[in-house]
């Protein structure tokens, strides 16, 4: 009988070791954190590298961060499920939620505000000034440049009549292209300012707010379990007001505190919807 036992408790034993053996060799999946191009792809990885750390750190687990080459392109991989964790402009947001289930978890508490910026010495005062030159835009599915080119067109001045656009691949190249010359003005943003080299953003001033907006905002795909989404949310919070990288982080972009997201904030984006969803059809 002894020997009986020893031997089931033996074959339990290799049977866990065996278990144990599996789970140590079978490699954690990264969580994969998608960010909205609204700068290159190597100043959004090297801004966003300090929470991509504390992530991993307080989730143990490897985080991996990644952007695409446009905001609809973006989109799309988001609605195709490629991220676990979606950080992106608050137009995205509101219908990755209504449409695809994401689920909203935190945002920056400093509100967007768009602008449009003209090189130091431009002729170019005000936006009246604009008819007959051309606006470089970020791109035009942007947040900032819908916002911008609504505000414009309730000043009486219509895109590919009154300006013309130059669609650049970022916020800092339409400020380059002011530079050189090939645009008269941009579409930029304070937060999106204060997070370029001083050599773009200190040679153009702002010759018009047009209005403001909820920032980024940071959901989890829905086939994310909610406890482990709140585990992510508690951590982004803390990140934001705990962690001596995410003060650090804060100030480096402006984004005010990482806050909760609430069913108001949300309900405001409603507006830009059915904008949002036309440029989306529209653009290639």
């Amino acid at each position: 009988m002894h020997k009986f036992f020893n031997y089931v408790f033996l074959a339990i034993l290799a049977v866990s070791a065996r278990s144990v053996f599996a789970a140590a060799i079978i490699p954690v999946k990264p969580l994969e954190v998608g960010i909205v191009p609204y700068m290159s792809a190597r100043a959004l990885i090297t801004s966003y590298e300090p929470m991509r750390r504390y992530l991993e750190q307080t989730l143990g687990r490897p985080v991996k961060v990644y952007t695409s080459n446009g905001f609809k392109q973006f989109f799309l991989n988001a609605q195709r499920g490629d991220y676990d964790l979606v950080i992106t402009a608050s137009h995205f947001a509101r219908i990755l939620q209504k449409e695809d289930g994401y689920t909203p978890l935190v945002r920056f508490a400093a509100v967007g505000h768009a602008s449009i910026v003209t090189a130091l010495d431009s002729p170019i005062k005000t936006t009246q000034d604009l008819r007959g030159h051309i606006l470089a835009v970020p791109d035009k599915l942007s947040l900032s440049t819908i916002v911008v080119l609504s505000y414009l067109d309730e000043q009486g001045l219509r895109s590919d009549t009154d300006y013309q656009l130059l669609e650049m691949p970022s916020f800092a190249s339409a400020i380059l292209s002011v530079q050189k010359g090939e645009a008269m003005a941009a579409v930029s943003a304070p937060g999106i300012l204060a997070q370029m080299p001083e050599e773009l953003s200190g040679s153009v001033t702002t010759i018009a707010h047009t209005g403001e907006f909820l920032r980024n905002i940071f959901l989890s795909h829905p086939h994310m379990e909610r406890s482990y989404a709140d585990l992510i949310k508690h951590a982004l919070l803390k990140f934001g007001s705990d962690s001596d990288e995410g003060k650090k982080f804060i100030r480096g972009t402006g984004s005010g505190a990482i806050i909760p997201v609430t069913a108001s904030d949300m309900g405001s984006l409603d507006r830009y919807i059915a904008e949002t969803k036309r440029l989306l059809a529209e653009t290639p």
